[in-house]
């Protein structure tokens, strides 16, 4: 109950205290023996008389750091002096006090301390910043929150963090605890990496290092860490070298950035088609190109993800689910909606059959027998290698996206960043609230068809012309032996390297 704590508040108190620990009441008395209570004190909240049988003590709750705390305060007594305990003055007097203390985030049981042994509140709170805190050792933290990061977000992700928390520059951690390194410890060691040429990846490092210790800081884990809010915060890279123009050979590449040349998207088409490769890698990479979406998502494709609608012969409709998103669920749930059309289709039509005759889960690039992780699918680099040992092509799986947006301003009428309606993912439909009907009909659906069939006949006709420049990309032997060369030659000079190492 809630009420203003007077004497009398207090005389009751003590009287039903010493009922409640009196004798074997008689069955007369059996209804009148009052049970333990509190009575909350309106003149200052959180103040409290607790009424139990042993005892009739003052005591304060609060909030610190976020959370609810109870403080015992000491013995009630009557009278006006703290004598052998507290009156209601002075139990309002010490409530006060500890309530301005957790509101400036300092720990009220530092001071309940001081007075119990008598010691100066200042003495304590010295001894208390000396004792030895609960912490965490560098390798255990890192082990710790990679272990959470692997579980929570994609394996790129966790390769990333892991990547940025392994430079030799932060093996001066070694040993110690997290809660006693600086700021100023950590930004030597950025300048360090930045130092050594590595800006980047300097750059990388503070990124995930004001993560990890924001991971560190949180509450759940704040009393095993003692790692304090905010030390990382102000945590920067120095800043990049300049580089005036002119200082740098040119190189005309240079001016066309990552989209690759149109010849050779139609080398790397025509290749894929001839059966120089294994079968899914040949289908993959014409899905990849008359697509346009990236690696991870066309590594992970299910064959439920993909419907036809007898309105639009010869085309599928894929709708790709939020976790192939580049962020990922931030997105919500709603799949991405990419009209698969001429060879695009034909290619996910071949990989379905395939996914027939094979215990995939619908997948249609399954993990092979050699997967260690959980992943049933294949991983997102499958088609990297073979890209780069085709004969006369250079560009990564990114390239064909790159490729779409340059080219399809220039050549194909797409209006300016209206390639993102295919690229970035930004509308979605749940497949079951997509029509046939709706399909054909709706205006932003038959935008994405006309783009997504003007795109593949683009692929198509660099394709004829590569081949018209080159005849050797009709002969499947000799393609087959340059592929399978340039990947055993790759392969045995990663396996020097490692050697080296």
């Amino acid at each position: 109950m809630t009420a203003q704590i007077t004497a009398k508040t207090l005389a009751k108190a003590f009287k039903d205290s010493q009922k409640m620990r009196g004798g074997k009441p008689s069955v007369g008395e059996r209804e009148a023996r009052p049970s333990p209570y509190d009575v909350s004190d309106n003149r200052i909240a959180g103040l409290q008389l607790r009424v139990k049988p042993t005892s009739v003590r003052w005591s304060m709750r609060t909030r610190l750091h976020g959370d609810q705390r109870r403080y015992d305060l000491g013995p009630a007594v009557a009278g006006n002096e703290d004598l052998n305990g507290l009156t209601i003055d002075g139990a309002r007097s010490r409530a006060a006090r500890i309530a301005e203390m957790a509101r400036h985030g300092q720990n009220p049981a530092v001071f309940l301390a001081a007075l119990a042994t008598g010691v100066s509140i200042e003495t304590r709170m010295r001894a208390d910043s000396q004792r030895a805190k609960p912490s965490w050792s560098w390798e255990k933290a890192k082990h710790e929150f990679l272990t959470e990061v692997r579980r929570t977000n994609r394996l790129d992700t966790h390769r990333d963090y892991r990547g940025k928390l392994q430079p030799v520059e932060l093996a001066r951690f070694e040993g110690r605890l997290v809660s006693d390194i600086t700021r100023n410890e950590m930004a030597a060691a950025i300048f360090a990496v930045h130092s050594r040429g590595a800006e980047a990846m300097s750059e990388g490092m503070v990124r995930v290092i004001k993560r990890f210790w924001n991971w560190l800081s949180e509450a759940v884990r704040q009393d095993e860490t003692s790692v304090a809010d905010g030390i990382m915060l102000k945590l920067e890279a120095p800043p990049r070298t300049r580089v005036e123009i002119g200082e740098e050979a040119f190189d005309p590449d240079d001016e066309h950035g990552d989209t690759p040349p149109e010849i050779e998207i139609g080398r790397a088409l025509a290749i894929a088609r001839l059966g120089c490769l294994p079968e899914r890698i040949g289908l993959g990479i014409q899905l990849l190109i008359g697509t346009a979406q990236r690696r991870r998502a066309v590594t992970g494709a299910n064959r439920w993800r993909f419907r036809n609608y007898t309105e639009a012969i010869n085309e599928v409709a894929w709708y790709v689910p939020p976790f192939f998103r580049k962020s990922g669920t931030k997105r919500g749930r709603r799949s991405h909606l990419v009209p698969c059309i001429g060879f695009a289709a034909s290619a996910q039509e071949h990989l379905d059959r395939l996914a027939d005759f094979d215990n995939s889960e619908g997948w249609l690039f399954p993990a092979g027998k050699t997967n260690k992780s959980e992943r049933p699918h294949a991983e997102a680099g499958l088609f990297n290698d073979y890209l780069t040992a085709m004969p006369g092509v250079s560009f990564s799986p990114h390239g064909a996206r790159y490729a779409f947006a340059s080219y399809g301003e220039r050549d194909l009428g797409f209006k300016p960043s209206e390639g993102k309606l295919i690229l970035d993912h930004l509308e979605g439909t749940e497949p079951n609230d997509v029509t046939g009907l709706f399909y054909s009909s709706d205006p932003g659906i038959e935008r994405k068809r006309r783009m997504m069939k003007d795109w593949t006949d683009w692929c198509d006709e660099w394709s004829a012309k590569a081949i018209a420049q080159d005849r050797a990309l009709l002969d499947r032997d000799l393609m087959t032996i340059e592929i399978r060369r340039s990947r055993y030659k790759a392969k045995a000079s990663e396996a020097r390297n490692s050697s080296i190492e």
